[in-house]
């Protein structure tokens, strides 16, 4: 850890929360992961060395507490640690608001349905199990097809390999167009008046959809800050 040999509270705080993948690793328990590898799948491009020194700082920080539940390893944010989520709030209504040119190399299609599942709002699916088949053109081979299954009472579900459900609708369209209607950059109706996105199947279900999975909380930009799920 680097240190900037300064009293000053944001500098000593600096010293631990400006470290490469450390905010990152803080957003991922403040989702709830606690695993190690559930941990590992939000930051795939962090080695797995790295993410484990970077938890053991964590701790040594008084920021992360590692348990052993049933003899494997489970990790949680300390009181400390919890009160950075109104941090990363901030930084995310910030980000959202100022940060909003993507990079080609930030299109990634499983940090994309990761999100989805984990931050879908569940009082907006149907009450009835509905299973949506994707399509991403131009994806990474292993990463074009997925399938989300949508219902009130488990929220977004999604499967990298087909669950054998009926399917509701079908959704194709690249990961750069998802990606800008989650974030809120992009509406369903341009996207498909654009033809970036077509969707096909039950009537009912495809009018549905756009309200079924909304928009990432961080989409609303305009807000002074967003809630990050407890």
């Amino acid at each position: 850890m680097k240190r900037y040999g300064q009293y000053c509270p944001v500098a000593r705080a600096a010293e631990v929360l400006a470290e490469r993948w450390t905010l990152l690793i803080i957003r991922e328990l403040l989702w709830g992961e606690d695993r190690f590898n559930a941990i590992h799948r939000g930051l795939p491009r962090v080695s797995p060395s790295l993410l484990a020194a970077r938890l053991r700082e964590l701790q040594r920080a008084g920021l992360v507490q590692r348990d052993l539940v049933d003899g494997e390893p489970r990790y949680r944010l300390t009181p400390a640690g919890e009160e950075l989520r109104p941090l990363l709030e901030q930084m995310g209504a910030w980000g959202a608001r100022w940060m909003q040119d993507l990079r080609p190399d930030e299109f990634d299609p499983v940090l994309l349905m990761l999100d989805i599942s984990r931050d879908s709002r569940s009082a907006r699916m149907p009450e009835r199990a509905a299973t949506v088949q994707l399509h991403f053109r131009g994806a990474p081979t292993g990463q074009e097809r997925w399938w989300l299954v949508l219902s009130r009472s488990a929220g977004a579900d999604v499967c990298d390999t087909d669950p054998g459900f009926p399917i509701s609708v079908w959704l194709e369209t690249d990961v750069p167009t998802l990606t800008r209607i989650w974030m809120g950059d992009m509406s369903w109706s341009a996207a498909l008046r654009d033809e970036a996105l077509r969707m096909t199947g039950d009537h009912t279900a495809c009018r549905a959809l756009p309200q079924w999975l909304h928009v990432s909380p961080f989409a609303a930009v305009e807000r002074a800050a967003v809630s990050l799920p407890r």
